[in-house]
């Protein structure tokens, strides 16, 4: 039988504070980090230091993340030189000014070389490029690493940050939205660009708290950029879920909910196909964050863990009026999750589903 890993320390640097303190007092209050910028875009802008400071401050910034979120399993940051200690970085773009300087790197290899540099770390590592879907594709592989035995514990490091280069890109694509995002609301008209880092420190033992139960990963190849309608490859990723968790059922879905009117559509079309019978509720927060491309799966992951642990369900922020005939959480709800199932859904028809259980 897959071994079900243990979160045993987390940490989250997004629009909605500075670590994961901030991060759990908002997602449960249901306060939006969301603003407006002086050209109109809605964006999520998490705080960091001065990126063009003296050293390498994009690696020891991201460290500090790491190094917080052993201190929160009860690890000293020491650990991140264990050679017993994996290590998996989930991006997008990884250091996004590196395509646009002049020699800059665009390979994302360099971007993981850094942050190993700068943690000082040994262990096994991997850099996971999986569009939108890399974060819950990462904690995935983590969970097949420990299984593998290529350590005692993985650290999950999820980062995408904001830049012109991405504003443009998605702006071409016609996928940014009027106004802060809208997840899952019948009048959205698109996404809203955040930023985070996101990191979680995953072990396999026998202490008490919330696991990864099961994983499920699928493929649409349907189009480089739009999903497939009928959200039949992400319903693949929920099936292979649920069957790896034995097949109970879920208290909860996070969805990816980027607020595209293609992509909520495509999954309210999965979520319909994979529970006939009625889908649990369902609740998204890139209305709170913006969108935040590599680290969404595992900020997500690490939202699922502070529900189950805390007893509730998280709103949608952004969210008011529902055409689609699912229950979309709007506002927080005071009930106790047992099991949640998170999924993400990338550019290329990439799927990723995970169920949480405490």
């Amino acid at each position: 039988m897959r071994i079900q890993p243990r979160f045993a320390g987390m940490e989250v640097v997004s629009a909605l504070g500075a670590d994961l303190d901030a991060f759990t007092s908002a997602i449960k209050s249901g306060i939006g980090g969301l603003g407006v910028q002086p050209d109109g875009a809605w964006l999520g802008n998490m705080p960091h230091p001065a990126w063009d400071g003296p050293g390498d401050v994009l690696a020891e910034f991201l460290v500090r993340v790491l190094e917080s979120t052993c201190r929160r399993a009860g690890e000293h940051p020491d650990v991140l030189a264990d050679p017993d200690t994996a290590l998996i970085v989930a991006t997008t773009k990884g250091d996004i000014s590196g395509l646009l300087a002049a020699g800059g790197s665009t390979s994302l290899g360099p971007f993981l070389a850094r942050v190993r540099r700068a943690a000082g770390h040994r262990g096994h590592a991997e850099l996971v490029s999986a569009a939108c879907a890399s974060g819950a594709v990462a904690i995935a592989r983590a969970s097949r690493l420990l299984e593998e035995g290529f350590g005692r514990r993985v650290l999950v490091l999820g980062f995408d940050r904001l830049d012109p280069f991405l504003a443009k890109g998605f702006g071409c694509l016609g996928a940014l939205g009027t106004t802060a995002c809208r997840p899952y609301d019948g009048s959205r008209d698109g996404l809203s660009l955040g930023e985070a880092a996101a990191a979680v420190l995953l072990v396999d033992d026998h202490v008490p708290g919330v696991r990864l139960a099961g994983v499920g990963l699928a493929g649409d190849a349907f189009t480089i950029v739009r999903p497939c309608d009928d959200g039949s490859g992400l319903a693949l990723a929920m099936a292979r879920a649920s069957a790896d968790s034995g097949g109970r059922e879920v208290d909860a879905i996070c969805g990816h909910g980027t607020a595209t009117v293609a992509n909520d559509a495509m999954e309210i079309a999965a979520f319909r196909a994979f529970f006939p019978g009625g889908a649990p509720p369902v609740f998204g927060l890139k209305g709170a964050t913006g969108h935040t491309l590599g680290a969404c799966g595992v900020l997500e992951a690490v939202a699922c863990v502070l529900a189950i642990n805390g007893g509730y369900i998280p709103g949608t922020v952004g969210f008011t009026a529902n055409d689609s005939g699912i229950d979309i959480v709007a506002s927080t709800r005071h009930v106790a999750p047992g099991r949640i199932m998170t999924v993400n859904a990338g550019f290329g028809g990439l799927d990723a589903a995970l169920v949480l259980e405490g």
